[in-house]
């Protein structure tokens, strides 16, 4: 029940948040998710399941701090409960430790 509840959010962000969507986003979401699919050799349904939720997690940053003239220290806010959004996200389909491989994974291409 719950992670239908989580997909069904997820979900609803995406559908909302389509106009806010760019390329750099998309591009984004698909190396994240193709480098760590790749790497943990993930199945078809887990590499869609971190793209949306890896687009739904760029596009929530860029409505919550595009245009508000916020200081690097809110920013910072921004992106820590973006990052644990996330972890609950891939928590609730994927145990602990194969949520932190996806998160080193895409830690690794992101730092490239």
């Amino acid at each position: 029940m719950k992670k239908t509840i989580n997909t069904l959010v997820l979900i609803i962000l995406i559908s909302f948040s389509s106009k806010a969507q760019n390329n750099y986003q998309i591009k984004r979401a698909t190396t994240f998710s193709e480098y760590a699919t790749n790497q943990l050799e993930l199945t078809k349904a887990d590499k869609k399941f971190l793209y949306d939720t890896y687009l739904a997690k760029f596009v929530a940053q860029r409505e919550k701090i595009h245009g508000k003239d916020l200081s690097d220290e809110e920013k910072k806010q921004v992106y820590k409960a973006s990052k644990n959004e996330l972890i609950k996200t891939l928590n609730t389909r994927f145990s602990n430790e194969k949520s932190r491989a996806i998160m080193a994974a895409v830690k690794e291409i992101r730092d490239k």
